[in-house]
């Protein structure tokens, strides 16, 4: 292992990593797509409170909103998925979800009064090419009845090249979609069978190089490690094969998550032999060095991005954000979530809609909206979501930008968390002075490790089963 810059990118130290420094900090811990996290959201947050925040956020008519539309079907289970599916070998069901979807967004859009202007509209999954075209532009055209897209905006879908055909791509590109994320995982035969997703190289090349000629604007590969028969070797062969063949503007390359007390599906994995600890590192260190040394930048946590894309240029202003949906150049003060499971960030409270997919039809069929849960963030709250996402956006957290733009002493509010940074900077993680935090090299990977100190809630945490690993 070494140390890497990756084009004009930050070092990220490697070489000093040792196994002893690796098991101090591989523990559970949250991946801070939100502040609080999901964890805390509660069922006594409900619909009166969520139609509240909309009003909150109806009142800021002229900012831009972020969209995602939760698709939640899949033809067959991957054993190592952790999102929120519904598995639907045969086709129906999804018919009466988009009537349900439809219904969602018309009250979400009497909620938000002329607030209407999209500037990042995802769909995510499941599987959004589950749909056929057809249902795809009936689902556009719903979202396009209510709210519009201003200039420049990220219009992103989240496809399973096993799944989607050229007819798919075409449909989504003439309705306006200009990013794609296409789910690889790995590309050895013996992971993809383990994981009961075979999907050939040559497929998902032939895909990458159609959405190229359609005209979208950025591609993007998911990977994952710590999978069945995974070696650091053998991985380092599937990446080498991404970058040379697919040459991705974006790579996600996920730690797997193992948490079968929420997927019990996931224990099927564990009878086959996995990369755990510091061989599951390696992994990842493999993968990381082959994409820097081919000249992508370490946007951080597990994604990297070429020097020219934009969030490799956010990166470097200081300009990147965080939210659901990973990390984005496009803030928006609210996010909007529509479909089961989906989670919103609306008018300063998280929203989570019912993760039951008959429940959530139930509701809206009442003309109700399909609450589950949520959580209405304090004024402390909103300085710790700011300070963590600081941390994770820019590997650093500069005290004159606390007190200008949060109205606090950052030495005196968060004396105890500066504390304990003291130990991850004995570990050469991480540099505290009198002008802020910053994120060396070593501590690059252990991102989330570092924005722990910040978290208010994690003690409550203690002893809990709740998150994945942080590496």
């Amino acid at each position: 292992m070494s140390r890497l810059t990756g084009a004009e990118g930050p070092a990220v130290d490697f070489a000093g990593i040792t196994p002893e420094l690796l098991a101090r900090y591989d523990r559970p811990g949250p991946r801070y797509t939100s502040y609080p996290t999901a964890p805390h959201f509660s069922p006594s947050f409900g619909e009166a409170e969520y139609r509240a925040a909309l009003a909150r956020a109806a009142a800021r008519s002229d900012a831009p909103l972020s969209l995602y539309v939760h698709v939640p079907f899949c033809e067959a289970r991957c054993t190592y998925c952790g999102c929120n599916v519904v598995i639907a070998p045969h086709r129906g069901p999804e018919e009466r979800y988009l009537e349900a979807v439809e219904r969602e967004l018309e009250i979400v859009a009497s909620h938000l009064g002329r607030r209407r202007t999209l500037s990042q509209l995802h769909w995510g999954g499941g599987t959004p090419t589950y749909l056929t075209p057809a249902q795809c532009e009936r689902l556009f055209g719903a979202v396009m009845r209510h709210f519009k897209l201003a200039p420049g905006a990220e219009v992103a879908i989240e496809i399973d090249p096993c799944v989607t055909s050229d007819e798919h791509l075409a449909a989504l590109r003439g309705l306006g979609f200009n990013r794609v994320s296409l789910g690889a995982q790995d590309f050895d035969p013996r992971v993809q069978a383990a994981v009961h997703r075979v999907q050939p190289l040559a497929l998902t090349r032939h895909q990458v190089e159609l959405t190229r000629s359609l005209g979208f604007s950025s591609v993007n590969i998911d990977l994952i490690y710590g999978l069945p028969f995974q070696s650091a070797a053998s991985f380092k062969v599937a990446v080498e094969s991404v970058i040379r063949e697919l040459a991705p503007d974006r790579v996600a390359v996920f730690s797997y998550a193992h948490v079968p007390w929420l997927k019990p599906h996931q224990k099927a994995l564990e009878t086959l032999p996995m990369p755990r600890g510091w061989d599951k590192f390696l992994v990842f260190a493999a993968a990381a060095e082959s994409f820097l040394a081919a000249g992508y930048r370490f946007i951080g946590m597990d994604h990297f991005a070429r020097p020219g894309d934009e969030l490799a240029r956010a990166l470097d202003a200081g300009t990147l954000h965080r939210n659901f949906m990973g990390y984005t150049v496009l803030p928006a003060t609210d996010l909007v979530g529509i479909g089961m499971t989906a989670i919103g960030d609306v008018g300063g409270a998280y929203v989570q809609n019912e993760k039951h997919l008959a429940r959530y039809q139930r509701v809206l069929a009442a003309g109700a909206l399909p609450v589950e849960r949520g959580l209405e963030r304090t004024e402390e709250d909103e300085v710790r979501r700011r300070v963590i996402e600081r941390l994770i956006c820019t590997f650093g957290l500069d005290f004159g930008w606390v007190r200008e733009r949060l109205g606090i002493e950052p030495r005196v509010v968060f004396e105890r968390e500066l504390a304990a940074l003291a130990a991850p900077a004995a570990d050469g993680l991480v540099e505290v002075d009198e002008n802020g935090v910053r994120v060396l090299p070593r501590g690059r990977v252990f991102i989330r490790n570092l924005c722990m100190p910040f978290d208010a809630y994690l003690a409550g945490d203690a002893g809990k089963t709740v998150y994945s690993r942080t590496v």
